[in-house]
């Protein structure tokens, strides 16, 4: 069966010099009427136009914030190409931009990341990040900041000192890409940074775009910002009779997963070799890859490699895209016939190809990857799915239009919860009261004014507080919580966590990223290739030969594997103590164990503080967006993920008490 293409008619607005759809017209003539707007169109319709071109035609400096640093990468090189499209000459600055090419930029196009910053800094001799970011964000031109919200969350909490916050004033636009990705923690943060940095004059325009809203974050969304929302049905004042293609039709293929979902990939694509041989040497597009392969885990993404090049395939033909790539293994060149990645791709990455192979393993994340093919060209869609999904397919007509498939997706899979709800809660209130207590002690830290104007600072971001807590209804919520820091501030034992919890100051729910040395990418790719960075708990779950080497002073792998077993031992004493906080500082003999082995890992929890709390296993259902441990017949997460688990775990508990 196929999904039929999606044609939009096109208008003329009298501002930009290409045909543009409804609803990019609409932002055009609305952009200076209100102050938040809510974009939900399609896959591939032009979100990221919509926003930009009122930011390029109003010549106004903005910061676009992006889920992923792939993602990043592949809308900087867009913008870039809109811009050239409305006769603007923008700049992809970098520590190789020429004064002679800065001179000449109309908008300055700038990555912010923390390996963008160091590179800064170690090129241009600028020092540490903080004095490199604040001379990246001086308005001494238009730019466009492309960030990630840890960065924008480390401005907010000062850890960047006071005067990178204060160049946030040059920005007057803060666009949110895929904004439904946010969710639990990360939504409250989102949520918050934007109240607070409306509330102290940044931000008077706020864009948040999503191709798959969920209703009721979509709901959260008009109570506290009452925004404009754009959609297919919107329609401008403007009348043209042109049409364009925006999404083109696509066949879809399912493949059963099996017993192993590389199997199946590998199958699907030595059936498509000759074809993207051919394709390979016909196209001379440099954004064309004729095969798009995306899979659930990094571990999927290198065991596929490897069997294809045990298959026949060359490394060289094989562009890899995935959480442990360093950025020029990412480079696109002639020779490469597929691109093999991970959920690092599945959102807004564009690449112009024919065929897509791709794991399905809910209907968010479906849509998402489906969305990688049809952008500029008809394709087909190899689907690794459940039998259901697999059934569900085969039963549709021939044809069918894409919201009518995208209606079936969803009927197909159980849809993950997204939690708006986490920010009534007191979990909610709780991580983002900690980011105003942490502004505050960064300032009595570190400012050099008088008592008076700290004071005078101190009751303003309590103020924005209280204001954030009326909107969501928690007033007496925040009372609560102000007098538990408070009591964390006395040094009160049973509150100190709160303190711990400040201080570690994440945007993420997830525990931090470690550098790792992988002997088998070195061998794969050589020595440059072998060190990067990995977030723990999927180190945890499938890395081989887990050890720390004092000679290189980190954590060394031999590639990674099946699944291990991975629990936590050494609180034993406190497994029946639910819905309490505790810190891993008071817990010595606390270890992450690996199919029986304790880790390295466990050291590394040592080094700093972290929090966690425990809940019964078999009263809370948790998946895979939230990273938890089993502990006996517990589970146990840390930092910002053990205030979502408790909310759940409480959740779970007054249902049970209510049944």
């Amino acid at each position: 069966m196929k999904t039929l293409p999606l044609t939009l008619p096109l208008v003329q607005h009298p501002l930009v010099l290409t045909p543009l759809y409804h609803h990019q017209a609409v932002m055009l003539d609305e952009w200076r009427n209100h102050s938040t707007f809510l974009v939900g169109t399609k896959t591939g319709t032009g979100k990221t136009a919509a926003a930009l071109l009122p930011i390029l035609k109003y010549k106004e400096s903005a910061i676009m914030v992006y889920p992923t640093n792939e993602l990043i990468r592949n809308q900087v090189a867009g913008v870039a190409n809109i811009a050239r499209l409305e006769g603007l000459n923008p700049c992809i600055y970098d520590p190789e931009t020429t004064k002679e090419e800065f001179g000449k930029a109309d908008v300055l196009l700038v990555h912010v990341d923390a390996a963008a910053l160091e590179k800064w800094g170690r090129e241009k001799g600028w020092g540490s990040k903080w004095k490199v970011l604040n001379r990246l964000l001086e308005s001494n031109k238009t730019k466009i900041i492309f960030t990630n919200p840890d960065i924008l969350f480390l401005i907010f909490a000062l850890r960047y000192r006071g005067e990178a916050l204060a160049a946030l004033h040059g920005y007057p636009t803060l666009v949110l890409d895929e904004f439904h990705l946010y969710q639990g923690v990360e939504f409250a943060h989102a949520l918050f940074m934007v109240h607070l940095a409306r509330h102290i004059g940044m931000f008077e325009r706020v864009v948040l775009l999503s191709a798959t809203p969920d209703p009721e974050v979509k709901k959260v969304v008009r109570d506290f910002f009452a925004p404009l929302e754009i959609d297919f049905s919107t329609r401008s004042r403007y009348v043209g009779e042109e049409k364009r293609t925006a999404v083109h039709e696509v066949e879809i293929i399912p493949c059963p997963t099996g017993t192993d979902p590389v199997e199946t990939a590998v199958g699907t694509i030595l059936s498509l070799r000759e074809k993207l041989i051919e394709l390979g040497k016909k196209e001379n597009e440099p954004d064309y890859i004729p095969a798009v392969v995306v899979l659930n885990s990094v571990v999927n993404a290198i065991r596929l490699e490897d069997r294809l090049v045990e298959e026949g395939f060359s490394r060289d033909e094989l562009l890899i895209v995935r959480g442990l790539s360093q950025r020029d293994i990412r480079q696109k060149r002639p020779e490469h016939l597929l691109v093999i990645g991970t959920s690092a791709i599945e959102v807004g990455v564009d690449f112009k190809c024919d065929y897509l192979v791709f794991e399905a393993f809910e209907a968010p994340s479906f849509m998402q990857r489906f969305g990688r093919v049809g952008r500029h060209r008809p394709g087909t869609a190899y689907v690794i799915c459940p039998e259901n999904v697999r059934s569900g397919i085969e039963g549709l007509d021939t044809e069918v239009t894409r919201d009518e498939f995208e209606t079936k997706v969803y009927d197909w899979y159980v849809t993950p919860e997204f939690r708006p709800w986490f920010i009534n809660t007191w979990g909610g209130l709780i991580t983002v009261y900690a980011l105003i207590n942490n502004i505050i002690s960064k300032i009595q830290e570190d400012y050099q004014g008088s008592p008076e104007n700290i004071l005078v600072i101190k009751n303003k971001l309590e103020d924005i507080a209280e204001k954030y807590a009326e909107k969501i209804h928690c007033e007496r919520l925040l009372a609560s919580i102000r007098s538990q820091f408070a009591k964390a501030g006395q040094g009160i034992k049973e509150y100190r966590w709160l303190k711990v919890y400040q201080e570690l100051s994440t945007f993420r729910t997830s525990l931090p990223s470690i550098p790792v040395y992988d002997y088998a990418e070195k061998i794969r790719r050589g020595e440059q290739y072998a060190s990067y960075n990995v977030d723990l708990i999927p180190l945890l779950r499938r890395s081989e030969g887990l050890m720390f080497d004092p000679r290189l002073g980190m954590v060394t792998v031999k590639g990674y594997g099946k699944y291990k077993k991975v629990s936590v031992i050494g609180i034993s004493s406190y497994l029946g103590s639910y819905g309490r906080f505790f810190q891993t500082i008071n817990f010595p003999e606390l270890s992450i164990i690996q199919n029986d082995h304790c880790t390295p890992v466990s050291h590394i929890m040592t080094l700093k503080n972290h929090i966690f709390t425990i809940v019964p296993k078999d009263l809370v259902e948790v998946d895979w967006r939230l990273p938890v441990l089993h502990c006996g017949q517990s589970l146990i997460a840390f930092d910002g993920a053990a205030l979502l688990l408790n909310e759940l775990y409480l959740r779970s508990k007054n249902r049970f008490k209510t049944n």
